[in-house]
This record gives structure tokens, sequence and C-alpha cells, in this order.
């Protein structure tokens, strides 16, 4: 039998008009969730409807990430699960040649906006007695990489994050949880590097496939974890990169 719209449980996604957020939208809807679907920018084509909330917002503000939870309780009364997909990477340089800018860029862009987003979703989660939060990451906290100063920092900092909020919510029924991809097969990305070695990336459906599985009752115990998803792809642990260009790129898309 069929659950009753009412009875539907409620996840927020951020970073949800990107390349990864495109599809785990569509997942979670197909799986019998509302979304409240966040992001900076929104294409033409993208259109709210009953189960889907769509809400312009930048997360690197605090009352921004606010705004959107509020708006999403408001409409749903819940928020059961959270999944941040937000994202940057800027490469760098050497440690002693990273500016100011890359630090400040990757610490906003993937610790900053991923503890606005914790601070307003636990209080609602903590209330209602249940909820998922999963982060996603990089598989750079595991194997720091030569000229990625900024972004192996901002990245570890917020796996820390998410073990720290995991052992303060483990007695409240709400998970913490971070995946830690290699390189994540969109189309954007292929459009930068090709498809020869588009085989070995990671499937954006296998993250859905996570993100719902750590959502569900089989998942409500794990919590804490912080979870590398690497696909068939050799990372390039402490390797130098030589290229010259810096490029800035977000994870999601």
């Amino acid at each position: 039998m069929a659950r009753a719209a009412s009875a539907k449980p409620v996840a927020l996604i951020t970073g949800a008009a990107g390349g990864l957020g495109v599809v785990v939208t569509e997942m979670f809807l197909d799986a019998g969730y509302r979304v409240s679907a966040i992001d900076r920018h929104w294409p033409k084509r993208m259109r709210a409807s009953d189960s889907c909330l769509v809400t312009k917002a930048d997360l690197s503000s605090r009352s921004a990430a606010d705004n959107v939870v509020q708006k999403t309780t408001k409409k749903w009364d819940a928020v059961h699960c959270l999944a941040h997909l937000v994202g940057v990477f800027e490469e760098g340089g050497l440690v002693e040649n990273t500016s100011d800018h890359v630090w400040d860029a990757m610490l906003t862009g993937n610790l900053r906006a991923a503890v606005n987003m914790l601070r307003a979703v636990i209080s609602p989660m903590r209330a209602q007695g249940r909820g998922s939060i999963v982060v996603i990451g990089s598989s750079a906290v595991m194997h720091p990489v030569v000229t990625w100063s900024a972004f192996n920092a901002s990245v570890s900092g917020l796996c820390t994050l998410v073990q720290t909020a995991s052992a303060e919510l483990r007695d409240q029924g709400v998970t913490v949880n971070a995946l830690l991809p290699t390189t994540i097969d969109t189309p954007q990305v292929r459009s930068w590097y090709g498809e020869a070695e588009a085989h070995k990336w990671v499937s954006p459906r296998s993250l859905g496939s996570l993100l719902l599985w750590l959502a569900s009752e089989p998942g409500r115990d794990v919590t804490g974890a912080i979870i590398p998803v690497v696909g068939r792809q050799n990372h390039p642990c402490y390797e130098w990169h030589g290229a010259t260009d810096v490029k800035k790129e977000t994870i999601a898309e």
C-alpha cells in the first residue's frame, strides 16, 4: 500500500542544480521523498512541483541557511534528511604560494557552508527525534595532494565537523556521515577532462544510493562514518600536478 502524501519523508538537498545534485534530487523524488532543493544558480528549465520546493540561496550566509530550513519546515513541518552536496575546488599552488583568496574560497565553500547548514538543521531534527545528515567531501581527506593545501584542509575540517556532530547527536536519533569520492562522473567533468578515464570515475547514482541508504531505517545504525567512494580511480596521492592553470570547480557539478 502506498504511503499517504503526508507520510512522505522530507529531504533537503543542497547543490541540487549541479551534475550530482540533479541526479540525487531525482533519485530522492523517485524514492518517495518530498525534496527541498537548494542551489545558488537554477537553470530556467527547473520548476517546482508539489513534491519539490526549489530555492535559490548562497549558503555561505548563515541567515540564508537558516531561511531555507525554515522555508522547508514551514511547508512540510520537518526535515528528515540533509544531503549537503555543496563544495568547491581550487588548486592554489605550493603552501607558501597559496593566496588568501584561495584559502578564503575553500574554507567558505567547503566548510563554512556546511557549518551553516548543520547549525540550521540540527535543532529541528533533534526536536523530531530523528534525522540523517550526509555531506560530500573528497578522497583528498585520506590522501592529501600537493598544491591542494587549502582544499585538503577544508575537506579535512569538514570531516572533523561530521565526527564531532555525530558524537553530540548519537543519543538524539540523528546520524551524521561523510562520503569521500574521487572524481565524480558528471557532464561538466567530462567537458573538462574528456571521457577516456570516465569509466573509472564515481557514478552520481552510486552516491545517491548511499545517501538514500544512510537516510533509511537500515542505515540508522551508521553515524560518524567517513566513507571512501573511490570507484576504479587511482588517487594522485602526494603527486606533483604539473598544470599551471588554476581552476575553480564545483564538486557537485
